[in-house]
């Protein structure tokens, strides 16, 4: 497929304004937000609309007599995002597998991608890097940390495991090899033994005797060298402390997936005090080429030459809202979660009944890449050896493909970084630096091995890249968009304790923060959902006369008793 960077901005353009012209009102990115500037940020409610939305007026005094208006729905609708095109993004020898795993469950491709894309960076890890300028010394390992968002019944578990399944089979032959050499280790060790006590019985020997020779059987002591321990090559963990996982990485220096089925767990547990000695371990995991050093009592000093590891799971989006309303409060932190650059949430899929067989020459065709990958030899396709300025053999762009380069990162600092207004989506931009040479360097590998090509990264891979890009970038800004609607997510807990009779007619802001329901815990989140229930139509404030010793005056808020309420509600 001929591809070039305008074609495939075009094309992704093109697809999302046929999305956006078939939505009903037109979607968040083509309006304008309007945040009430008069509220704290924990409180704002954001609407949205072609012109800034009015916030509503709170009516005075009483109004029972005027009519109510037909509430509206309190819908919350996610942010539309750019269509997983395989054509365009994936190489030809992944693409009929990836839509076939998918198709079969059924579930979105793009779960089935994330997943892949991570286990194939993970499996390159620091056994090769990639120099995105042509002087400067600036180098990057292609891991990826990954994270696939939906709710329980999207098959997210299921998707992932189809696409780390190649893993598998690189699992079972590694194992294999490492209970075969156990063994000649241990018939090794036997030998060495029996070696070592036959010397040391000469030595005692020797010793009743005259004394004499035995410094030169000391010498033939020291001389018999213990065979080396035999380590398992090691690709994937699912649960381990950071303490053994840098055991992991010392014996296998080019890296390793975790995978964790809820990630949003592992990583707020980064952001407790105390624990900040494995923030700072993930942290250099994630840049993949730095050495690290631990000192434990029981297990001494480990030193790991480079970790680097590869991380995927799952998070709900419930999950990815308590967290993010909770990082919100540190912004000036480091921000793991920006990390995850591989961040995916796609339209849910409609469950079909689907039952045929897998795509058996589809799937061998992507197998053989992995093992191919994992068995590589970076400086035979290409790369630069290792030198006192790189610890790894490395890539470099080709010329076509170093201006696609330059282009995308010119356009991502001055056109999107610069001129965006939200600090978590610039922080989370400012790590596509390491993404798009990451993605290139794995798109260009899986292109050399299953194609037999060798050399620079070319403008396939690089182009490939971009498109990941700005796809992942629409899935980024729709996961932090969660965070931008807290006003709306509170209003729709209110309006569903309202329709299920939890609150009377006449209740107070008290009454609903008493009950601390779920975003519904804080004064500014219990206002913001006021508001936005009135300027809906779905309740109306009534004050009532300040009082003879001049205490402020009590609001109560009347529903509207058009909307459909259980029966014995107040």
């Amino acid at each position: 497929m001929s591809l070039d960077y305008a074609s495939v901005t075009a094309m992704l353009d093109a697809q999302a304004d046929m999305m956006r012209s078939r939505l009903e009102p037109p979607p968040a990115e083509e309006m304008p937000l309007t945040v009430y500037d008069d509220e704290p940020m924990a409180g704002k409610a954001v609407r949205r609309g072609t012109e800034p939305t009015r916030k509503p007026e709170r009516s005075r005094g009483t109004n029972q007599s005027a009519d109510w208006p037909e509430p509206r729905p309190i819908a919350h609708e996610l942010r539309p995002i750019p269509p997983f095109q395989p054509e365009t993004l994936l190489p030809e020898v992944l693409r009929a597998w990836v839509m076939d795993e998918a198709e079969r469950m059924p579930c979105p491709p793009d779960y089935v991608a994330a997943a892949a894309l991570v286990a194939l960076g993970s499996l390159i890890g620091a056994g090769c890097a990639i120099k995105p300028k042509q002087n400067d010394s600036w180098l990057i390992v292609p891991n990826l940390c990954g994270a696939v968002v939906g709710d329980p019944s999207t098959k997210k578990s299921p998707a992932l495991d189809a696409g780390l399944r190649p893993l598998d089979r690189l699992i079972t032959n590694a194992h294999r090899e490492h209970d075969a050499a156990r063994r000649e280790y241990e018939g090794q060790m036997l030998i060495h033994t029996a070696r070592k006590d036959a010397i040391e019985g000469r030595v005692k020997q020797q010793a009743k005797k005259s004394g004499q020779g035995l410094a030169e059987i000391a010498r033939e002591l020291g001389d018999l060298a213990e065979p080396e321990t035999p380590k398992e090559r090691r690709y994937k963990t699912n649960d381990t402390t950071v303490e053994k996982l840098g055991e992991l990485l010392r014996d296998n220096p080019s890296g390793i997936l975790a995978k964790r089925d809820e990630l949003v767990g592992l990583i707020a547990s980064w952001d407790r005090e105390g624990r900040e000695g494995e923030r700072a371990f993930w942290l250099e995991a994630w840049n993949g080429n730095q050495h690290f050093d631990t000192d434990r009592v029981g297990r001494g000093h480990v030193r790991i030459e480079n970790v680097c590891v590869s991380l995927i799971g799952g998070i709900q989006p419930d999950k990815l809202i308590a967290y993010l309303e909770e990082a919100t409060n540190a912004l000036a932190n480091d921000g793991m979660l920006r990390r995850f650059q591989f961040l995916v949430y796609p339209n849910h899929r409609g469950w079909e009944w689907r039952d045929r067989s897998p795509n058996k020459e589809a799937r061998d065709s992507a197998y053989a890449v992995f093992e191919k990958l994992a068995g590589m030899d970076a400086v035979a396709l290409g790369a630069a050896p290792a030198d006192d300025f790189a610890k790894f053999p490395y890539f470099r762009f080709g010329p076509d493909a170093q201006e696609v380069f330059v282009e995308w990162s010119t356009d991502l600092h001055r056109a999107r970084i610069e001129r965006e207004d939200n600090p978590i989506i610039r922080q989370h931009l400012a790590k596509y630096d390491k993404l798009f040479p990451a993605l290139a360097l794995i798109l260009h590998l899986v292109d050399c091995v299953h194609r037999g090509i060798t050399g620079p990264v070319d403008r396939d891979a690089a182009l490939r890249a971009a498109a990941w890009c700005e796809y992942l970038e629409g899935h980024a800004r729709r996961c932090y968009g969660l965070l931008a609607d807290a006003g709306q997510r509170a209003a729709q807990a209110l309006s569903d304790r309202i329709k299920r009779g939890m609150l009377p007619d006449g209740f107070t802001a008290r009454d609903v923060r008493r009950n601390q329901w779920r975003h519904l815990t804080a004064d500014e989140a219990v206002r913001a959902a006021l508001d936005w229930l009135e300027g809906e139509g779905w309740v109306r404030p009534e004050r009532t006369p300040e009082n003879t010793t001049g205490g402020r005056p009590t609001v109560r808020y009347r529903i509207n008793p058009a909307l459909p309420r259980k029966q014995g509600d107040g």
